[in-house]
């Protein structure tokens, strides 16, 4: 049996393409009885914080009870006898046997550490749900010639939602984008949608996407997080990175936003919590504002705590790769946190994931050497 295995972040591009692609092997898969079986790498619980995805997915009248595999669906002695395809990631802890990858991004060969006979299906793309519809489109993947209509309604409200209906893209260089390509070979399957149809889908994702109405402080939480973790050969620290549309200051304004701060760090064993949080402008035209939160869950108690929260700050402010652009909140006291607007809205959780990776990498060379 194959697993096919998203994303963590299990965002709609990745749930998306997941899918499709486990339908598409299975539809190709020849002379060879092989299964292919598309996990969520989510826990089931949190499927409802994915408000855009669970909206698009019922639509379809897919459903998580009858239709979906989440992480913790799968036994580990399952997880031990299977072979991994990945999509829209490739550094897994997996990799050991893992036969195929579908990714957009650039390959991290040292991280990634892929068997030598592992098959990459790999190169720059707006979104990997674009790179999926490439291979529906080539005979070489798609012999059999599998076009399921709601797949492939799948695919095209993914790449949508994605490259935010191509509004950042001048017109004149339009034609010439692959992701806008790969929407139009859908279309052909699918009906040619108007320009109005388009922008009303997105829109409607967009703001599915940012009604968290239903869901608790926690699940916003846990809504897409990381842990990332580092030691000097002392002291171990333990930072959770959460991302979510809402802005940052109404999250904490809320009367037990302490207290879910507080269990969250407590159920992962957190040090400090990193909020990267989006929110609407209220002028429209597709931008976000971005802010961000560092706060410390031991209340700035300890001198070595201080330290690596004074570390943090410094090279966060000082960042260049990427450049944050940081601008500190003012008169703003909450669990003695630092926050922060970002003057760049092109900077996404992974973008902060892998810098806030390079300064704990920092702090654990200064203090070795």
């Amino acid at each position: 049996m194959y697993i096919v295995l998203s994303h963590e972040s299990c965002d709609l591009d990745s749930v998306v393409s997941t899918l499709a692609v486990a339908y598409l092997r299975f539809k190709n898969r020849g002379r060879l009885e092989h299964s292919f079986l598309p996990v969520l790498n989510m826990m089931r619980r949190d499927y409802p914080t994915k408000t855009e995805v669970c909206f698009l997915l019922d639509q379809h009248r897919i459903t998580p009870d009858c239709h979906l595999v989440f992480r913790d669906d799968v036994p580990e002695c399952l997880l031990l006898r299977c072979r991994f395809i990945l999509v829209n990631h490739h550094v897994s802890p997996f990799h050991y046997c893992v036969e195929e990858v579908y990714d957009y991004r650039t390959f991290q060969s040292e991280a990634a550490r892929l068997p030598i006979y592992c098959q990459r299906i790999m190169h720059p793309m707006r979104s990997c749900a674009a790179l999926i519809t490439e291979c529906y489109a080539s005979t070489r993947y798609n012999y059999a010639r599998a076009y399921c209509p709601m797949v492939l309604d799948l695919l095209h409200a993914a790449i949508l939602m994605q490259n935010h209906n191509f509004v950042q893209i001048p017109k004149s260089t339009l034609r010439n984008v692959r992701d806008y390509q790969m929407m139009q070979f859908l279309e052909k399957h699918l009906g040619k949608l108007r320009p109005r149809h388009r922008a009303t889908l997105c829109k409607t994702l967009v703001k599915i996407l940012f009604d968290l109405s239903a869901l608790t402080l926690p699940q916003i939480l846990r809504r897409e997080f990381k842990i990332l973790r580092a030691t000097n050969g002392l002291r171990l620290v333990r930072i959770a990175q959460c991302c979510f549309p809402m802005a940052v200051t109404r999250f904490i304004s809320y009367e037990f936003a302490q207290m879910a701060l507080q269990e969250f760090a407590a159920e992962h064993d957190c040090d400090y919590i990193i909020l990267l949080g989006t929110s609407m402008h209220p002028r429209g035209g597709g931008l976000g504002i971005k802010e961000l939160g560092l706060i410390p869950l031991d209340g700035l108690h300890d001198v070595e705590g201080r330290r690596i929260f004074e570390h943090l700050i410094i090279n966060l402010t000082a960042a260049v790769n990427p450049l944050l652009s940081l601008k500190p909140h003012c008169h703003l006291d909450f669990m003695q946190g630092a926050f922060f607007f970002l003057n760049v809205w092109n900077i996404g959780f992974y973008d902060v994931l892998q810098l806030m990776q390079q300064i704990l990498y920092d702090w654990v060379s200064e203090d070795i050497f």
